[in-house]
């Protein structure tokens, strides 16, 4: 019996794309923001290898009805990302918090400076319960940096938060701004993914 099966349009002809059904548990913490990236339109996700990340980024590497394109740094899926939108794609960049500090200045002078929305789905390490103290500095100052560079932001803490994102996402794309998902280690610790 396979795990997942794939909805078709024709079962719910709103939708413009395919998302996974688990019929038989509920979804973790990756399959709901999965779930909910593409239920916004996302079809362009580029990715920096994340611990945490793994398996959403696995998730997107499968689905056939999206483009995906992995990276080796953060500002280089921050070029690419903008290219995709010029051509026509809805971006989404999934990397952890680490690597924001790398893509600053291509977030200022290309997507700020040209109005480019790219979604950022941020792993925020050097939070509470961090084990790895060179993480910590980051993690305190990876909200203000999304402040600074003028990158509307929501804290997803637990599954409840992710009701807010479509309209994070919405704006986003409406404005053309690039928006983020910050997602503390919490948010797996304490809702089931174990990471």
């Amino acid at each position: 019996m396979p795990r997942f099966r794939l909805i078709s349009q024709e079962e719910e002809p709103e939708k413009q794309f395919r998302c996974l059904q688990y019929p038989f548990r509920k979804m973790n913490i990756s399959e709901s923001l999965y779930q909910k990236l593409r239920e916004n339109g996302l079809d362009f996700f580029t990715s920096v290898p994340c611990k945490f990340l793994d398996e959403l980024i696995s998730l997107v590497s499968k689905d056939d009805a999206i483009v995906y394109t992995p990276v080796s740094r953060e500002e280089e899926g921050v070029g690419i990302s903008a290219g995709a939108f010029m051509g026509g794609r809805r971006p989404a960049l999934l990397m952890q918090n680490t690597g924001l500090g790398n893509s600053i200045n291509a977030i200022c002078s290309l997507l700020n400076y040209y109005q480019i929305p790219v979604v950022f789905v941020i792993s925020h390490r050097g939070t509470e319960n961090e084990i790895i103290d060179a993480q910590k500095p980051m993690g305190e100052a990876t909200k203000s940096l999304l402040e600074i560079t003028s990158i509307p932001y929501l804290e997803v803490r637990e599954k409840a938060d992710m009701e807010r994102i479509d309209e994070l996402i919405s704006s986003g794309l409406e404005k053309n701004q690039s928006v983020a998902l910050l997602l503390p280690q919490v948010l797996w610790r304490e809702n089931g993914d174990g990471q």
